[in-house]
């Protein structure tokens, strides 16, 4: 692979391209720690459908809404697509909906509820892109300068001041932050010279190391095909991801490739396809060692449902664990794990005549839910079916329950299991 190291100066043209195959309102953003996942996407796959913030933990396997965006949306309410995660637990930033207002939202409990920043930028418009969480307090973001004009700056501070660092003439679409204080990566798709690039920084932008990327890995008659790169865990490591042509049947075809020495060689770690005509895919590098991830989000024919695939690596993209999110359920697993999660509640309780159990699904599979009088001398199963993860509701007639004290146990499929005291009768 040749190398070539360009300083970019004021109004020279390149472009940062993201991932061009995902929807307008789809994003995904790392988390604050290893195993944690922010997606926002679309709800259901109408064109008037909500669109929700979703918390991944356990490297894709609980998911749980964080917030809901009605359609419409109201012109002050938060852009949720340019979201950025603190390595500080639970502190998120996001821009506004409107490109007349600069403002920037904070969340400091991971997205469930957000207070209005008063912080005013430079440019006409909110920043474009916003980049962060390498650094506590660190965002690097793409800003719209003027009708003509466009840059990159920066806030070290948790948005308490901000640094307008380089202009260009160009659109910078969504680039990717390293894993050191001020560095960037890009990928430029040069079509006049069928070339594409690897861009790095390490000033926030000011300078650029322009990297060749070896044409036999980009290149092919169909066209450029570079589509976005990730940052590693280690210094000088990368993610490169392309688009593939079409492959039997599969019209989204991705390589996952593996540097570590700033894009000077690649390797092809792993192809994941996917069959759906209206899938949407994204990548995240983790930030635990070897720690990548694939986003992808479907609608299943057979199922008629929204799926929310998670393709969670462990070994640099050479193999994933897969979890799926049923989206049309409405998703909402507790925070904490283990035997004493809140899975499972009864309302109302007392209950005369009838009772709701709202619980959640942790994976999918069979879920058993039982009554047991205290002593356990009667037990009977009202609930024994498949479902998806995701939270449901069971109403029950418990007027053929004699008054009394009884236990509600709910089982999965893995052996999670969570109960509560109903009480029948006054």
């Amino acid at each position: 692979m040749t190398k070539y190291f360009v300083h970019i100066c004021t109004n020279i043209l390149f472009i940062f391209l993201g991932i061009q195959a995902n929807a307008q309102s789809y994003a995904v953003q790392r988390g604050h720690a290893d195993d944690d996942l922010y997606v926002y996407c679309r709800k259901y796959l109408t064109s008037n459908s909500i669109y929700q913030l979703y918390r991944l933990t356990a490297n894709g396997k609980n998911i749980k809404v964080q917030y809901t965006i009605p359609y419409p949306a109201d012109d002050n309410d938060l852009n949720l697509k340019n979201m950025v995660a603190d390595p500080t637990s639970g502190l998120l930033f996001c821009t506004s909906l409107s490109n007349a207002d600069t403002s920037i939202f904070k969340s400091t409990d991971f997205g469930k509820s957000w207070q209005w920043m008063n912080t005013i930028f430079n440019g006409i418009s909110p920043p474009i892109a916003l980049m962060g969480g390498s650094v506590a307090g660190e965002i690097i973001m793409t800003e719209r300068l003027s009708v003509q004009e466009y840059g990159i700056g920066s806030t070290t501070d948790f948005f308490a001041s901000h640094t307008s660092n380089a202009s260009y003439s160009s659109y910078f679409a969504k680039p990717e932050v390293g894993i050191n204080s001020g560095e960037m990566y890009g990928i430029n798709n040069a079509y006049a010279s069928n070339r594409d690039f690897l861009l790095h920084s390490t000033d926030f932008g000011v300078t650029i190391d322009t990297i060749a990327i070896d044409s036999a890995i980009i290149y092919n008659p169909n066209g450029n095909l570079a589509q976005k790169v990730c940052h590693g865990a280690l210094p000088g490591e990368s993610y490169l991801i392309t688009l593939e042509p079409e492959q039997s049947g599969f019209p989204h075809v991705y390589k996952i490739y593996h540097s570590t020495d700033y894009g000077a060689a690649y390797s092809l770690q792993n192809t994941l396809k996917f069959d759906e005509s209206s899938a949407n895919t994204d990548f995240s590098g983790g930030r635990g060692n070897c720690s990548f991830l694939a986003v992808n989000w479907k609608f299943d024919q057979q199922l008629q449902r929204q799926i929310l695939q998670i393709y969670s690596s462990a070994d640099c993209g050479q193999t994933f664990t897969l979890f799926e999110h049923d989206l049309n359920t409405n998703v909402s697993i507790p925070e904490t794990e283990g035997e004493t999660a809140n899975i499972l509640t009864v309302n109302p309780n007392p209950a005369q005549n009838h009772v709701n159990f709202d619980y959640w699904v942790v994976n999918n599979g069979n879920v058993k839910l039982t009554i047991s009088s205290m002593g356990g001398m009667k037990n009977s199963l009202i609930l024994d079916k498949y479902h998806h993860s995701g939270q449901y509701n069971l109403k029950f007639d418990c007027s053929i329950l004699l008054p009394g004290v009884y236990i509600v146990t709910l089982q999965q499929m893995d052996g999670f299991t969570s109960s509560c005291k109903l009480v029948i009768g006054g």
